[in-house]
C-alpha cells in the first residue's frame, strides 16, 4: 500500500532549481532512504513531503489523497517531522517538551489523559532517556537533544516519520540505537523516510534508498543496485571498497578531483 506518491516535484528558489521532476513512492512497512551530497536537495524534497513546503509544480499524495487539502491537524497527525539540527528555545523539562508530540490529537485546552501519558513514556523509554526526563531541554548536548526531538515526533504516533539527518549528531552507539528505532517503526501500516550521509548505515537498514544529485534523482532501489561503484563515483567523486561480511560496509578509499 502506498503511503506517500511524489509526482513531477519541481521547486525553484531564486531561480535555482533545487529539485527537478523527481517522483517518489513509500509504501507501508518501508524505511526509505534519501542519500546524496551536500546540496542535493534532499531536505528540501523531505520539507515537501512533510507538506511544510509547497513543490513549484508537481504534487504528493499521503493515502491516495492530495496533501494539501488535508487540515493541518489532520497533517500533524498522521506526518511527523524531525528537523536537522533542531533546536530548543523554550526552558521546558524533557518530559513536558515530549509531551507537546500529542498536540495533533488534543481539543483546545484539553489535558492529555492516561492513553496521551502512555505515549510519552513509550517515546522516552524508547529513545533512552529516561534519566533526562526532569532535565530542563535547553542544557541538552546536542546527541541528547536530538534524541528528545525523536521522543517528541514519535509521542505523536505518526503513519509517516520524515527524519532529516537524525543520526548526524549521535555518537555511533547512539546512530545504531536510533536506526533500530526507525526501523521498528517502519513496520506494517507505518513508514518512514530518512536523509542519511552515513552509506553504509544506509545499506544496512533501508529498505530502498534515493540517490540524489543535484536536485534530480539518479537511483533508485536496493542498497545493492543503487550503491554501486559507478553511482559512487559520479554522484560523490569518490572510489569506494564495497563488502558485506555479517552487514553491508561501504569505506571511501579516495577522492576524485575533476579538476585534474
Amino acid at each position: 500500500m502506498s503511503l506517500l506518491v511524489a509526482t513531477g516535484i519541481s521547486f525553484k528558489r531564486k531561480q535555482q532549481l533545487l529539485l527537478q521532476d523527481v517522483q517518489l513512492e513509500l509504501k507501508a512497512g518501508e524505511l526509505l532512504g534519501l542519500i546524496g551530497p551536500n546540496g542535493a536537495g534532499k531536505s528540501t524534497l523531505l520539507k515537501i513531503l512533510a507538506g511544510l513546503q509547497k513543490p513549484t509544480s508537481g504534487s504528493v499524495q499521503f493515502q491516495a489523497q492530495a496533501l494539501h487539502k488535508l487540515s493541518t491537524q489532520e497533517r500533524s497527525q498522521k506526518l511527523a517531522w524531525l528537523a536537522q539540527g533542531g533546536m530548543i528555545h523554550w526552558p521546558l523539562t524533557v518530559e513536558r517538551l515530549v509531551a507537546l508530540g500529542r498536540l495533533p490529537h488534543l481539543a483546545a485546552w484539553q489535558q492529555a489523559n492516561a492513553k496521551d501519558q502512555a505515549a510519552i513514556d513509550q517515546a522516552i523509554q524508547q529513545n533512552g532517556i529516561e534519566q533526562l526526563r526532569h532535565r530542563d531541554a535547553t542544557t541538552l548536548s546536542g546527541g541528547e537533544r536530538t534524541r528528545v526531538l525523536l521522543a517528541r515526533a514519535l509521542a505523536a504516533e505518526p503513519t509517516v516519520l520524515l527524519a532529516d539527518e537524525p543520526i548526524a549528531a549521535l555518537d555511533p552507539g547512539y546512530q545504531l540505537q536510533t536506526l533500530e528505532l526507525l526501523r521498528q517503526f517502519a513496520q506494517g501500516e507505518r513508514a518512514c523516510i530518512v536523509v542519511l550521509h552515513e552509506l553504509s548505515l544506509a545499506a544496512r537498514y533501508c529498505d530502498r534508498l534515493y540517490l540524489l544529485k543535484s536536485g534530480c534523482i539518479v537511483d533508485t532501489g536496493s542498497a545493492a543496485t543503487v550503491l554501486s561503484s559507478e553511482n559512487l563515483k559520479n554522484v560523490y567523486h569518490i572510489e569506494c571498497e564495497i563488502g558485506c561480511t555479517s552487514v553491508p560496509w561501504i569505506i571511501p578509499s579516495r577522492f576524485i578531483n575533476d579538476q585534474n
